[in-house]
Parts: C-alpha cells; sequence; structure tokens
C-alpha cells in the first residue's frame, strides 16, 4: 500500500536530501553557479542556515559522558516567492522542501529531479552517501475531551494500568527501524503539539534514508532508489493510522 492521495494531506513540511561524495574540492562559487540555474523559480531572498551538531560521548569513566556541541556546515536555502517551496544547497548536500500546502508527490519529484541534476553539473560529485526522505504529518482531531489514540494510530504510547496516572498530559515516542531486505532506516517520531480549544494536534514526522559508507552509490541509481524509499515511508504511513484518521483528510 502506497500513501493515499487526500484531499486535505496533513504534510507539514517534506524534505527530500542527497548527500554526495565530493569531487572537486567544494568552493564559495558553486551555490552561485547552483542559483543562476534555478532563480527563474526561487525568487525569494536567500536565507543562510547553520546546522548544528551534538555528539555524546562516554570516556573511560561512564559516569562522565560528554556532550559536545559544534558548529556544522552552512547550507543556503533559496525559497520561492512565498516561501513554501525551497531548495538547499551546501558542501556535498542538496535539499529540495516544501511546506504546507503540501504540492502532490508528481511535482515535488519534479523539482527533486530538477535541483538534483543542477547540483551534478555544478559540484561534479563521483556518488551518492546518502538519501533521505523525510514527512512531518500534523494530524488535527477534533476534540473537547480526552482522545484515545488508539483509536488514530497503530502506534502510541502505552502504559500500565495500575499505578501510574491514567491521563496523559504530553508524549513523545522515538522508534528506530531497519528493513530485513535492504538496509533502510525508518525512524518514526509519534508526539503531541500546541493545538487550539477544541482540538488535538498529533505530529506524526517519518524520516526514511539508506547509506553507503564504503562505496557510494552510482549517481545514476540515486533517483530510482529515492523513489523506492518513498515507496516504503507511504507504506509505513499507511500502517501507522486508522480509517478514523484518513476521514480527517477528506475534510477541508
Amino acid at each position: 500500500m502506497t500513501r493515499r492521495q487526500y484531499p486535505n494531506p496533513p504534510i507539514e513540511e517534506a524534505v527530500c536530501e542527497f548527500r554526495f561524495a565530493p569531487g572537486p574540492a567544494w568552493n564559495l562559487t558553486i551555490p552561485g553557479l547552483f542559483y543562476e540555474k534555478i532563480k527563474d523559480f526561487y525568487t525569494g531572498e536567500p536565507q543562510q542556515q547553520t546546522l548544528i551538531a551534538t555528539e555524546f560521548q562516554v570516556s573511560s569513566q561512564p559516569t562522565n559522558p560528554e556532550l559536545t556541541v559544534r558548529q556544522g556546515w552552512t547550507k543556503l536555502l533559496f525559497p520561492s516567492a512565498d516561501a513554501k517551496k525551497l531548495v538547499g544547497v551546501g558542501p556535498d548536500v542538496v535539499s529540495v522542501h516544501v511546506l504546507r500546502p503540501y504540492e502532490g508527490w508528481d511535482e515535488f519529484r519534479q523539482r527533486i529531479d530538477q535541483a538534483f541534476d543542477v547540483y551534478l553539473d555544478v559540484a561534479k560529485p563521483v556518488g551518492v552517501m546518502r538519501i533521505a526522505l523525510r514527512y512531518i504529518n500534523r494530524i488535527a482531531i477534533p476534540s473537547n475531551q480526552e482522545i484515545e489514540l488508539s483509536d488514530y494510530f497503530t502506534i502510541y504510547p502505552q502504559l500500565p494500568k495500575d499505578g501510574v496516572p491514567s491521563t496523559m498530559s504530553a508524549f513523545l515516542t522515538r522508534t528506530e527501524l531497519i528493513y530485513k531486505d535492504i538496509p533502510i532506516r525508518l525512524v518514526l517520531n509519534l508526539s503531541d503539539a500546541v493545538s487550539p480549544p477544541g482540538q488535538a494536534a498529533i505530529v506524526l514526522d517519518l524520516e526514511i534514508s539508506q547509506e553507503w559508507v564504503e562505496k557510494p552509490l552510482p549517481l545514476q541509481e540515486a533517483l530510482s532508489t529515492l523513489y523506492e524509499l518513498r515507496q516504503r515511508e507511504g507504506q509505513a504511513f499507511e500502517n501507522l493510522i486508522t480509517e478514523r484518521t484518513r476521514e480527517l483528510f477528506y475534510v477541508k
């Protein structure tokens, strides 16, 4: 089962990211060359995004673990005029984003194909190290009282019947899974979110990815691999929700 097409999909943001095995040394002219080829569509004001990396290290003394924070690489984001569609480029990485309202896979795929081809043209990478596809779904549930998560999701926090309070005021669960046939990683995050009165909001955040550490994936196989990831993400999403949840996506 692939992800169905809904009149009102819950997708708050969708992101596709490629990380590359570098070819020639990265230089500051590459973002400019990249932008020249996409500027007719991405006409908004460019933005700079500095990513922060965190590392958790356990020394020889297990009782004194260290959390280190360091500045990562910088990525330039080029938005459309309404800032709903973006493409990002940085050292050995390109990403394509869409914010609500989700444009649909066909249009999203066309923008992914364009960004991928343009990056190859200007940066000349030799292979792909990682492909990731992420969908952040914000599901609004009309409610003036406590809801039962099991009515809407097939995965949710489960508590013992005795010894703990029965009313859940907030929650966050994270699960990481590996497929058996292909080393594809699926990360599921389910949490509550701030919502207006009379409504409950649940965030179902799915990221599916594959990495090639020892030998980069050939460039010509990258897009077909992405489509495999997309199929599996859609199947996972549909298997994590119930028919009652699907009914919400037909209400404008």
